[in-house]
């Protein structure tokens, strides 16, 4: 509850000054805009990260999130009614193991497409965590785009896993191309298969709703921000190439699995290293082969099979806490 409540009040601050820079620099611009600002009491919580499942899967955007403004005052809007084609789309990265751990990938959002100007924009930006956001030059989470560059910009990162960023422009000026980069770090544990979504939530926190509209609010605008918010967002991710590693279960020199370690795993070492020393296949599968090779030196051998019985012997008469196997071994 704690932790919500401390969630909640860092949106708040966020969209706070998201709103009073506004203020600062456009005093007007609040009178003109309270059709897209709430109170803070219309939020109770602040939305959970949807990126962070840490699953290596692709997050599409999620279009039932949109709620139209209730104040335009006016019938639900269908998006279906706009004839345009704007898309905003995330890169979809592919990097080689061999180059990925630890390294700085620059991620780009793109706007195409857009039929009617645009002067307001607030987007909530969601991450995978096991990414890192690297600032740029002017300690900015965010970097605008040349999309944006007559705007005024700004960003913040609400906690880590969610950003938010802004733009506005007394003007319509909108243009084809980046709205915004952002600089991820790649984990030094990267892994083939992983893959780190990111992408565009939308939401409302309490003091400024997610926009995306022109000066005016009319009706070609509200339409626009409408197909945005439901058709027109596509997320991306950065993925390390290749198949996810399956990670093998086992038990150190239990290899028959029976959640034991004794003579007979012993003896079943004894019997695989005969069997391949004559070349005839002993038909362990890989668990059994992690789980025989209790010394970890690549064979599986006498000495293997040795290990366990002694094993046996000390954990059947010790009167002390049994060690495990691995630390066993090692104190020998």
């Amino acid at each position: 509850m704690k932790k919500k409540s401390f969630k909640r009040f860092i949106s708040a601050i966020t969209s706070f000054a998201f709103v009073f820079s506004l203020f600062h620099c456009f005093p007007y611009l609040i009178l003109k805009t309270d059709s897209i600002l709430t109170s803070a009491a219309a939020s109770e919580s602040v939305t959970e990260n949807p990126f962070n499942c840490q699953d290596d899967e692709e997050v599409p955007y999620d279009r039932r999130s949109w709620v139209q403004p209730r104040e335009w005052n006016s019938p639900k809007i269908d998006p279906k009614d706009y004839k345009g084609g704007i898309m905003l789309y995330f890169d979809k990265i592919g990097l080689e193991p061999e180059y990925a751990k630890g390294t700085v990938q620059r991620v780009y959002f793109s706007i195409t497409g857009a039929t009617e100007p645009v002067s307001r924009i607030k987007l909530h930006f969601f991450y995978d965590t096991r990414l890192t956001v690297k600032e740029n030059s002017n300690g900015e989470v965010i970097t605008a785009g040349k999309a944006v560059q007559d705007f005024t910009t700004g960003s913040a990162m609400v906690e880590e896993g969610q950003l938010v960023f802004y733009a506005y422009s007394d003007e319509n000026k909108l243009t084809k191309g980046s709205l915004f980069t952002i600089d991820f770090i790649v984990p030094e544990t990267a892994e083939q298969g992983e893959l780190y979504p990111f992408g565009i939530s939308y939401t409302n926190d309490g003091i400024a709703a997610d926009t995306f509209i022109n000066t005016e609010q009319d009706d070609a605008g509200r339409l626009q921000m409408t197909y945005v918010f439901t058709k027109g967002i596509y997320n991306g991710y950065i993925k390390v190439i290749g198949e996810k590693k399956i990670k093998i279960k086992y038990d150190l020199g239990d290899v028959n699995n029976d959640g034991l370690i004794n003579a007979i795993d012993a003896s079943s070492v004894l019997a695989y290293y005969a069997l391949t020393s004559t070349n005839k296949n002993p038909g362990y599968t890989n668990e059994q082969k992690l789980a025989a090779d209790v010394n970890y030196d690549g064979a599986i051998n006498a000495i293997d099979a040795s290990n366990i019985l002694a094993y046996y012997a000390y954990a059947s008469t010790t009167e002390e806490d049994v060690l495990p196997l691995e630390e066993y071994i090692k104190s020998q």
